[in-house]
Formats: structure tokens, sequence, C-alpha cells
């Protein structure tokens, strides 16, 4: 577990650094089509079971031990799917709703898989932006979300501009 914690929070920094640059106006497309449609239909699912207040739907989208990093959630990891379907309903009994999710980058080698995202929500009344990155692995022929990392950077603390040499 403290492993898998090391690993998340590695893919955490790529996904911030990544995220906080420019990104191109065309996401790198995974070499193959079909897995890169299958990309796309995961997140649109997870947009349209979170919209729909389904966190059944939502949860269904993970491996049975997959394990989802966020800063709300008091320990920052929530392991496995009976408790991602939980986190999840926190989310959709507020009537959370996510108002955007556009996939920045993805790529894709063997089973494995990832989506960069961003994302807009409406929470109550207060408007939120944040990041995710979700990694996908192929099981018994499905694509299933194994790791998932969601950071929302507080704009008032974030570095404006970086400078790079």
């Amino acid at each position: 577990m403290e492993r898998k914690a090391m690993v998340m929070a590695f893919l955490l920094t790529a996904v911030i650094s990544t995220a906080a640059q420019e990104m191109p106006a065309h996401p790198k497309q995974c070499g193959v089509p079909s897995t890169k449609a299958a990309i796309d239909r995961v997140m649109q699912d997870w947009k349209d079971g979170y919209n729909a207040s389904d966190p059944e739907k939502v949860a269904a989208l993970y491996a049975e031990d997959a394990t989802y990093m966020t800063q709300h959630f008091v320990t920052g990891i929530v392991h496995g799917r009976a408790a991602i379907k939980a986190y999840v309903k926190n989310g959709t009994d507020a009537k959370y709703k996510v108002d955007s999710l556009e996939l920045l980058s993805s790529d894709c080698s063997g089973d494995f898989a990832y989506g960069l995202t961003r994302y807009r929500s409406t929470n109550g009344e207060q408007k939120a932006m944040g990041v995710n990155l979700v990694v996908l692995k192929k099981i018994v022929g499905k694509w299933m979300i194994v790791a998932h990392e969601s950071a929302v950077p507080d704009p008032g603390m974030a570095i404006q501009t970086l400078k790079i040499e």
C-alpha cells in the first residue's frame, strides 16, 4: 500500500507539472484508435454517471482494488471499489455536477493506458477547476480504472507563470 501511495504521489507531480504548462491544441493520441476511444468512453461514462447521481455506475468503472487519491478525503487515499463508491456518493448526494471534462492527453502501452483531464464543476454555489490522472488497465478484455488522482489547485496559492530555461 505504501508503494502504491508513493507511485501515485509521483504521478500526481507529473500531472500537476504537465497541467500547469500550456497544453497542445490536439491531445496526444494513443497509438491504437480503439484504445483511445475506450479511454474517451471511460471518461465520458464517469462524467455521465456522476452527473446522473449514480455512484454505482461510477464505481463500476474501477477495478476491485483501485486507488483514488484526493485532497477531499481526510487520509487523501480511498482504496477499493466499495470505498470509492461511498466517496463518490458524498458528492452526488450533495448534487455536485461536473460541468466539463476535457481530455488533455492520453497514451497506452499494452494493457495499460492513462488519461490526463481537466474538469470544471459546480459544487453547490461554488465553481471549481481541477485535474485528474486516470490510469487504466485492461482486465478480462475491459478497460478499468486502477488508479485515479484528482487535484484541485488553489488559484490564490498557485504559481502563475513558469520560467523555463
